[in-house]
């Protein structure tokens, strides 16, 4: 390496390419295991409305309450109750509490009845009812594949609330038989249906795609007032990385969708700066350039990424802070410089957008120093620094657009509502459309 100018050792090559070394050292951690509790960084949070919309396909084909029981006697002998969901009805789904079953919904429909005479098999009468479902959901993981998917194990449902009335029998007046019969319907249930899996969430597509996002957990969020009219609640698919997170990184689960909320996907903000890192890792993002602003391992110029935040002030920026680093060929140091990231969506609300701002020198060393003075590192090094940006900007982009949501048989068209930023959460609104496929 050549012989650096000027005694002072911030000057020094050596000394200034063993301090980027070791930044990058830091920054370049390698991946863990995905953990499977939290605190979880990212969450995807569906709205009542959300997921009644999203399952409507799914659940139309296979609503999970057909059967047939004995009814009793009537003046000509025994008979057989056959019921199933009033045709083309699919059911509402709500979250409310559910007695002894925190990862349940509650599905709504309305059921027609038929009676028929055992003996002749001949149909006696008609009626109909309507019931309250209550689905167990569970939630399946393979880190393997870095795919969940939402499972409806229908064959544990139980029945709420109910109503039948059919040949003068009403379900509200006769209860002891009643309840019999909704005990003989919800076996039935659990014996003509199994597990269903509702959709599947995958990974992100980043970098060379080692990093995965898993959903680890769910959480079922009853309405906290059923009394409104407004279905309300949520379903929390908590996930988890294999990003080596520090300790302090988790989101608040805790609070309610706002009303117009579809679907949402939230983020900590921390996350963020992790990301980069490995796309630094990975070469997605460039470490080293040569004097053209290229890409180069063998540059004499470099970056170092430090820090990734929230705004504390606007709530559609984070503000980076970043090193270009002389490592070689003589006087060599390091400027320091804040770069707003600004975020949005596109013009066909489909994608957020990642707009970097103007990089402004908040510091320097050695060369560095004297660049705050003169922007020379600046000015030589403007190609470098508009490669970075694009670069880091295209990864925050790839990271927050997450909309690896899948539903067998139908494709997903997502619509970007906005997002937003604080110190505590980055939260895209999504809006969707499911489409059959053909």
């Amino acid at each position: 390496m050549a012989g650096c100018r000027g005694k002072d050792i911030s000057f020094d090559c050596e000394n200034q390419h063993a301090r980027l070394l070791e930044a990058a050292q830091q920054e370049e951690q390698p991946l863990v295991d995905v953990p499977d509790t939290g605190p979880y960084p990212v969450a995807l949070q569906i709205s009542a409305g959300g997921l009644n919309k999203l399952l409507a396909s799914v659940i139309d084909e296979d609503v999970p309450f057909s059967g047939q029981v004995p009814f009793g006697l009537l003046s000509t002998g025994p008979a057989s109750a056959s019921f199933a969901p009033v045709g083309g009805q699919v059911p509402t789904i709500s979250f409310r509490e559910v007695p002894n079953c925190k990862r349940c919904v509650v599905f709504h429909l309305d059921f027609n009845v038929q009676l028929t005479d055992d003996q002749t098999s001949m149909p006696v009468s008609s009626g109909v009812g309507f019931v309250d479902l209550y689905i167990p959901l569970r939630l399946d993981s393979d880190a393997s594949t870095g795919t969940s998917t939402l499972v409806a194990e229908y064959g544990k449902a139980r029945m709420g609330d109910w109503y039948v009335s059919v040949f003068g029998f009403d379900s509200e007046t006769h209860t002891v038989l009643a309840g019999a019969l909704k005990i003989l319907m919800t076996e039935q249930i659990a014996e003509n249906n199994g597990d269903v899996a509702l959709l599947e969430l995958g990974s992100w597509q980043i970098g060379t795609g080692d990093v995965r996002l898993l959903a680890r957990e769910l959480f079922v969020e009853p309405d906290p007032d059923p009394t409104d009219t407004v279905e309300g609640g949520k379903i929390v698919l908590a996930m988890h990385t294999n990003l080596p997170l520090g300790g302090n990184i988790g989101l608040d689960l805790s609070q309610p969708l706002g009303e117009t909320v579809v679907m949402q996907v939230s983020m900590d903000p921390d996350l963020l700066l992790t990301m980069a890192h490995r796309m630094l890792a990975e070469g997605e993002i460039a470490r080293f350039y040569n004097e053209d602003g290229e890409a180069d391992p063998d540059g004499i110029y470099a970056v170092s990424l430090d820090a990734i935040e929230a705004s504390q002030m606007l709530t559609d920026r984070l503000n980076t802070i970043f090193r270009v680093w002389r490592v070689a060929d003589g006087y060599c140091g390091f400027v320091e410089a804040n770069m707003p990231l600004v975020l949005g969506t596109d013009a066909a609300f489909q994608r957020l957008t990642v707009t970097p701002g103007d990089a402004v020198i908040v510091a320097g060393e050695g060369s560095g120093a004297k660049a705050k003075e003169e922007e020379k590192l600046v000015e030589e090094n403007q190609d470098l620094i508009d490669t970075f940006r694009s670069d880091l900007a295209a990864q925050i982009a790839s990271t927050i657009n997450y909309e690896a949501l899948a539903l067998e048989g139908s494709d997903i068209v997502f619509t970007n509502q906005g997002v937003e930023v604080t110190p505590a959460e980055l939260t895209s609104y999504l809006d969707f459309l499911v489409l059959a496929q053909e």
